[in-house]
């Protein structure tokens, strides 16, 4: 099994309590993020002031932004999934560090 197949796997176990699609009303009030990681592994990411909702190929998530001085950084309740950006660089990480895929930003504004 591949690391993406194995972060996508533990990604996909950790999501019991995954959000739908954001509303349009949601959309038109957050930073669109398209981003490109290891592996062709992409996602956009939906950036507001108190939360990033991540829309991965299976699944989308939504994380709670949680103070952070060197960046924005976005974990889940059950802080089993990081999402950590600062500038045009992320990081999408799940399980303890089980699994990181190192993203950058290749659409929308920083």
């Amino acid at each position: 099994m591949t690391r993406k197949h194995s972060l996508l796997l533990i990604l996909a176990s950790a999501l019991g309590a995954c959000s739908n699609m954001p509303s349009k009303e949601d959309m038109q009030q957050q930073q669109m993020l398209t981003y490109e990681c290891d592996n062709n592994f992409g996602f956009t990411a939906y950036i507001s002031d108190s939360q990033a909702k991540l829309l991965l190929p299976e699944k989308t998530l939504t994380l709670p932004r949680m103070a952070d001085t060197k960046g924005q950084r976005y974990i889940s309740e059950d802080r089993k999934i990081l999402f950590l950006r600062k500038g045009e660089n992320a990081v999408l990480a799940s399980g303890a560090g089980h699994g990181m895929l190192r993203c950058k930003q290749i659409a929308g504004a920083q």
